[in-house]
Parts: C-alpha cells; structure tokens; sequence
C-alpha cells in the first residue's frame, strides 16, 4: 500500500520544515562551535570546541532525555502550524523512532540496562508524556509505538505504520523520529572512538540533532485544487544484520532492487539518491561500492542526481532517515528533485540497511 505524505513538522538547525529543506538545499550549513562541550586534541592541553549542528536556543542546556522532548516539543509547534484538527482522530497510530537510551548513555535505573524493551519504552512513554504535556496537548490517538536501530529506526517505523493501514488497524499514522547525539556523555563518547570531524582528525562526521513529523494516510490517488502534487512512500525495506555488516554495498544495492521491483511495466526511471552518507570513511566506501553495483543493474542511470542531508543537518542518528524522506519529498513536491522518485537510504552501524521508495503523482492521477 502507498502511503500519501499528509504533513510534515520539523525542528533542526536549519529551522523548521520549509525553511529547513530549502536551506538544505541550497548548501547552506548552520555549523558552529559548541557552546556545551570541550575536547582535548591530541598531544594538547588546551581544550577546543567542538563543532556541531546544535538547534538554536531551544536546547540549548538540556541533556539526554530532557533533550530529546525540547525537540519534539518544536517539531510538533511547527507541524501543528500546518495540519487541520480533523486530520487527527481517534484511529491515528503514533510511531517514534527515538535512540537506544543506553547507546546514547542517558542515566537510567540499573535494571533498565539490561531490559532493552522496556527501556525504550520507558523513553519513548517519557518523550511523548512530557512533550505532550509542555505543549498543553492531549493525546487522543492509538497508544504509541516505538523504535530503535540507529539510522534505519525511522524506516522500521514506516513498515509498522505501512502494515498499519494496511490491515485498517488504524485510520491515520503519525510517525515522529527524534535524536541527539549532542549530550556530553554521547560527544565524549564520539571524540574517544575518533568518528566526530575535529581540527586533528578531518575524516569523521558534524554530530547534530533534529526532530521530524510525518502523517500518513493511505493514498487516494486525487489531487486536491490548488494543492501542491502530492507526494507518497511507495514502498519500504529493511535488510536486517548481521548479513550486511561490510561496507562493501551489496546489502543497499539488495534492499533498493527491492523498494524498485513492485514497479511493474518498462524499467524504473532513475530516481534522485538521498543518502545518509556523513563523512565516515566506512560510509564514503559504501556510498562508492554501491554506485557500482547500481550501474551494473542500470547501465542507463547516470548517478550524477544525489543529496546528502548531512552536509546541513549534521548526523542525526534514528532521525536521519526522516531527515532525508523530508528532504526527498520537498523536492518531488516542488519540483526541484529533478526526478518523479527518490530513494532515501540509510546505513546502520549494526548493519542493517533500508531504501525507502519516493514518488509524486502524476497528471492524471498516475504515481
């Protein structure tokens, strides 16, 4: 089943969603030295910033879990600005990716950690309560579900959301995702295991943060007057690990051969690449692997049409699949993708990998 892109919310270091995604693409980057957080560089005394792609203001002294709601709590303000009340009823299912606490080293009750289904969901019922609550709202959908596994999490929660409608379980689904990996414990964390981009060690990622909102109901296949085209999640695959741990690309060339093969009739258009490839030298080999792999599969695909939302944004962890699903439908939706599809793909350091399939409908009502 399609799923059409109803809303969308935003909170990130570019913004909220409109302003985000245009600055996105324009190249426009909000990196800045952290305000929070010192390391110490090799064979040196003196401690340095760190730079980072920190939301302004709004997070600006929280940490951990506390963090985790400011965000939320700005993804929902922003998304609440463009979503009618009726959109929201009493069959909506609401899906959160959000990070695995003890990755993130959020303090928690000691037999939290060795229970891993019941710490995440007691964050993910901690999130939600308390953003609700700060932002005077109440709840009145279908209980929330939640989701981890790094950056393929947002993914996970668009299966479960896709079977949801799918079975008519739900009637709507609001599926969020948010993370930081801007806690100190988390950047100390980073900088011990050399994968954060500094003054001494250029080959690594900007750590950032953001939240996103998506509502989802399943697709009509019309065209409101005066609406922008709208814009629906196709299809959705997740390779789990461990069969995919090398970065040899193989595994995300599988999983967008999958996103691509409902498509019957003559072969796929190529569509625009969005991917979560941040700067790592692991996810620069695999970004190289797979275009190999593709072209082998699509001698006609040129693989020169390819966005990279972490040139903005910054790692986003579990949101940065939602990151470049906003990206990706905001420009189908305006036009400017260059392409009537897009594939948003993401890498997890477990191993799992996930394609998430794009399109926009066509005159005369085809998709």
């Amino acid at each position: 089943m399609q799923m059409e892109i109803a809303a969308m919310g935003m909170s990130s270091c570019l913004g909220p969603l409109i302003t985000a995604c245009a600055a996105s693409r324009a190249g426009i980057s909000r990196v800045r030295e952290s305000r929070e957080f010192r390391y110490f560089p090799d064979e040196d005394n003196a401690p340095l910033p760190l730079r980072t792609c920190a939301i302004p203001v709004s997070t600006f002294g929280f940490s951990a879990a506390g963090r985790l709601v400011a965000i939320l709590g700005g993804t929902l303000e922003d998304f609440q600005s463009r979503l009618k009340s009726e959109d929201l009823g009493t069959n909506t299912a609401l899906f959160l990716a959000l990070p695995d606490p003890l990755e993130r080293e959020f303090p928690m009750r000691a037999e939290l950690m060795e229970d891993s289904p019941r710490r995440i969901e007691a964050l993910g019922q901690f999130v939600l309560r308390q953003t609700f609550e700060n932002l005077g709202m109440a709840w009145q959908g279908m209980k929330g579900r939640f989701f981890v596994g790094g950056q393929v999490a947002f993914a996970r929660s668009l299966q479960a959301a896709q079977a949801a409608l799918e079975s008519r379980s739900a009637g709507a689904c609001l599926v969020m995702a948010v993370d930081s990996l801007l806690s100190p414990p988390t950047l100390s964390r980073l900088v011990r295991e050399r994968r954060v981009k500094t003054d001494d060690f250029p080959v690594g990622f900007i750590p950032g943060e953001v939240g996103v909102a998506m509502l989802l109901r399943p697709a009509s296949g019309s065209r409101r007057e005066g609406s922008a085209s709208p814009v629906f999640i196709r299809q959705v695959y997740v390779s789990e690990p461990p069969a995919s741990k090398q970065a040899e690309g193989r595994a995300l060339a599988f999983c967008v051969e999958r996103v691509l093969q409902p498509q019957s009739g003559p072969a796929p258009e190529e569509p625009l690449l969005v991917s979560d490839h941040n700067g790592e030298q692991r996810r620069a080999s695999e970004w190289g692997s797979l275009q190999v792999h593709l072209h082998a599969a699509h001698s006609d695909w040129k693989l020169e049409n390819a966005w990279f939302p972490a040139i903005g944004f910054g790692e986003t962890g579990a949101a940065s699949g939602a990151v470049g699903a906003c990206v990706a439908a905001r420009g189908l939706e305006r036009g400017y993708a260059r392409s009537r599809s897009a594939l948003v793909l993401n890498t997890s350091e477990d191993g799992a990998r996930a394609a998430i399939l794009l399109n926009r409908l066509q005159p005369g009502g085809r998709s």
